[in-house]
């Protein structure tokens, strides 16, 4: 199916039949028995015909994406070009406008660099998750990471992709975890992945090293003979031709890649037949190779490690717990890796990590639809960078060149004329009657300065960097249009940063998982930070007294979380801006909102030492981190303040039914009061009617029968009664009319 080099393919046979009859790799993980290691030969021979064909299929890709990283790099002329333009008297200028585009994306990503934290998986596993985000940022300072991914996105964004790197550290004397970055120069892909994720769907990535000889042989001693016999002369591959311009001079490109033992095609750049000739140091390239096979397995179905495949080779507990889970058999794609040369494998063995994955994960940049080719924010600049740097060589040219338009014999001799013309100080003498005349281009020299300014801002438009996001000068003169073009320029790049992210998360969940895995010794980390007294961390700490490992990060798996930044800093400030306007109006008639609120309002704010402002906060206003469990204090005085607001509302409610029952009780004495005046009102009035009758009778009698009422009304109002009307007797309660006397 691929074509494989003869050459190659002849060595390869040759130095497997020595290493079957001499030297084989101990039981240690690598090639144990001729029968074994035949097998590991073949699966050699599989993966050198899948890199050979992988060199051919990205060949012009990696072209293109070299091209880009030099265009960043001032090299922008084709020596051809160049050459004609040198001929014409005009020099390569080059003007590179496009470089501060990038420049800016770079400077925006290391300004707004992500934070992260670990989260648990299972409940009261929260301080655990604290501990292990202390271990991943203390990791994080010792291999220098934030530094390795900065210079992973930019290169991404000027060549369309990079390379993060998760692993061990054999090491003794250095931390066992490592993390770094790779050049897209040194590794080949699948490229047949389309995933978001590589590992989803990739099968295998090379990756090319050159070790010194004698370091290589000490790291695989039983490979001894075949790696002196594959070493050769130690250069700097992209040295080995002096480059000009963009391009090398002895055109070796299709150029650039050269020939790589025979191999025409070879993507592993320029190693020349030098490399294999004898120098005072030798060094050797070997071929690291991650590849998924497919295997028959056992998993767990059911238990404490339900869904993870029997492995007791990286994992001890699975012996115990396999005779006691139920298990199933499936086929899954499994990790394998190896060590080797072109010509014959050194080492091959199973993956030793628990998370069977590619400890490369790569940034991207932007991806071709029609084949997922990767490509930085240069490919769309380069021709607009072109014309620049023509216009301005051509603009130049026009300013500087003094063209003379003059009659046939106005001067004797025209090459002296031409070099007087030259200097600034010249003297031309010519004949009497004859016209001479400088003609000075100035049409040409305004038509291409005028495209030279089109082609400035139209690579400020397809690189996505505008010139409100370079605070320049702009016809934007509101601060709605400024911010509206600053978020129009950061919305193109916003790819760039998101799949950062996305390299960032499985970078991490890397890291968490070979933590959780390796960090099995006993082991006191010092966490430090700026206007913070240092910590120490004492993790997998055995306790005599419990039996029990303190702090042991291996026990249980926990989730690696990215705390997602807006990179656009001038939208976040607007809306900071906004904020702290609403909180200063708001202060003005509730200001206890603004305190119960505070800690919320810093922690959307990118400031130095952010936990500490909000910590400090809280504290103030006696507020606690709700993403933190609670600690046996804080439940003891969060139950005393419970137990003493209930007092004191038991207290406020005592004091308002007492109040209630003194009240009923002046109610009822002022009812009683009225009852009691009412009732001495109405028995004075009956008294006074009484008299008023009887007075009435005395005198009807005495002048006029008949008249007693009239006469008692009389006197009655007399003493100051008036009248209320005849009383209302209900009918029941009438008695019964008596007949007046008969004569």
């Amino acid at each position: 199916m691929f074509e494989v080099n003869d050459e190659d393919d002849k060595k390869r046979r040759e130095v497997i039949k020595d290493l079957e009859a001499s030297e084989v790799e101990d039981t240690e993980g690598g090639v144990a028995d001729t029968g074994e290691h035949s097998q590991a030969a073949g699966r050699h021979q599989r993966l050198m015909q899948l890199m050979d064909y992988e060199s051919r299929r990205q060949a012009g890709e990696r072209q293109q994406m070299s091209i880009d990283e030099d265009y960043h790099d001032h090299l922008q002329w084709r020596a051809e070009d160049a050459q004609v333009l040198l001929e014409r008297g005009q020099a390569p200028l080059v003007y590179n406008q496009g470089r501060q585009s990038l420049e800016w994306i770079a400077g925006t990503e290391k300004r707004m660099r992500k934070d992260y934290k670990v989260l648990p998986r299972e409940q009261n596993d929260e301080a655990m998750a604290e501990v292990k985000t202390k271990l991943i940022k203390y990791t994080d300072d010792v291999n220098l990471t934030v530094w390795h991914r900065s210079r992973a996105f930019k290169q991404a964004a000027i060549g369309g992709l990079s390379w993060i790197e998760e692993n061990l550290n054999p090491d003794p004397e250095q931390e066992i975890i490592y993390s770094g970055s790779e050049d897209w120069r040194n590794v080949l892909r699948d490229s047949h992945s389309r995933n978001v994720d590589y590992n989803a769907d990739a099968r295998y990535l090379f990756r090319r090293r050159v070790l010194d000889l004698d370091y290589a042989c000490a790291l695989l001693p039983n490979s001894r003979k075949h790696l002196i016999a594959m070493a050769g002369q130690n250069l700097d591959d992209t040295q080995d031709e002096p480059w000009y311009m963009g391009e090398r001079l002895t055109n070796s490109t299709e150029t650039e890649w050269g020939r790589d033992y025979g191999m025409e095609h070879s993507i592993f750049p320029g190693v020349s037949e030098s490399f294999r000739l004898n120098a005072p140091r030798q060094s050797v390239e070997l071929i690291e190779v991650a590849y998924k096979v497919p295997e028959t397995v056992k998993v767990f179905a059911d238990g404490e490690f339900a869904g993870q495949v029997v492995n007791p080779s990286i994992d001890p507990r699975h012996k115990e717990m396999v005779d006691k889970a139920n298990v199933y058999e499936t086929v899954k794609m499994r990790m394998r890796l190896m060590l080797a040369t072109r010509a014959a494998p050194c080492l091959d063995l199973s993956s030793p990590f628990r998370h069977q994955r590619f400890t490369l994960i790569p940034v991207w940049g932007y991806r071709r639809a029609r084949d997922g080719s990767p490509y930085g924010v240069w490919r769309g600049m380069r021709d607009i960078q072109d014309d620049l740097n023509k216009r301005h060589s051509k603009a130049q040219w026009a300013l500087s060149n003094n063209r003379i338009i003059m009659d046939e014999g106005a001067v004797d001799d025209i090459e002296d004329v031409r070099r007087e013309a030259a200097l600034p100080n010249g003297v031309i003498v010519k004949r009497k009657d004859k016209q001479l005349v400088f003609d000075q281009n100035q049409t040409d020299l305004a038509s291409n300065l005028m495209m030279a300014d089109r082609n400035s801002q139209m690579l400020r438009d397809v690189g996505g960097v505008t010139n409100e996001n370079l605070g320049r000068d702009t016809n934007a003169s509101s601060g709605r249009a400024i911010l509206a073009k600053q978020d129009q320029g950061s919305l193109t790049t916003s790819e760039l940063f998101d799949n950062l992210l996305l390299a960032i998360k499985q970078a991490g969940r890397l890291r968490l998982s070979h933590i959780e895995q390796f960090y099995t010794a006993e082991k006191v980390i010092r966490i430090t930070g700026e206007s913070r007294p240092i910590e120490w961390l004492e993790i997998n700490k055995f306790d005599p007294a419990t039996g029990r490992i303190l702090n042991d990060v291996t026990a249980r798996e926990a989730d690696f979380v990215v705390d997602t930044q807006d990179y656009r800093s001038s939208l976040a400030q607007a809306a900071m801006e906004q904020i702290f306007d609403l909180l200063g109006k708001i202060a003005t008639f509730a200001p206890q909102v603004v305190m119960n609120v505070l800690d919320l309002v810093v922690q959307s704010v990118d400031i130095k030492d952010k936990d500490e402002w909000i910590a400090r906060i809280r504290k103030i206003n006696g507020q606690r981190d709700p993403s933190k469990p609670m600690t046996p204090e804080e439940e003891q005085a969060q139950l005393a303040a419970a137990q003493a607001q209930q007092k004191q509302q038991q207290i406020q409610d005592e004091t308002a039914e007492a109040m209630l029952a003194k009240l009923h009780k002046e109610i009822d004495k002022l009812d009683a009061d009225t009852k009691l005046k009412l009732a001495d009102s109405i028995h004075k009035n009956v008294s006074t009617m009484n008299v008023a009758t009887d007075t009435a009778e005395r005198i009807a009698n005495a002048y006029e029968p008949g008249g007693l009422a009239e006469a008692a009304d009389e006197i009655a109002t007399a003493g100051g009664l008036t009248d209320q009307g005849a009383p209302q007797v209900p009918e029941a309660a009438q008695l019964p009319t008596i007949p007046p006397n008969q004569p």
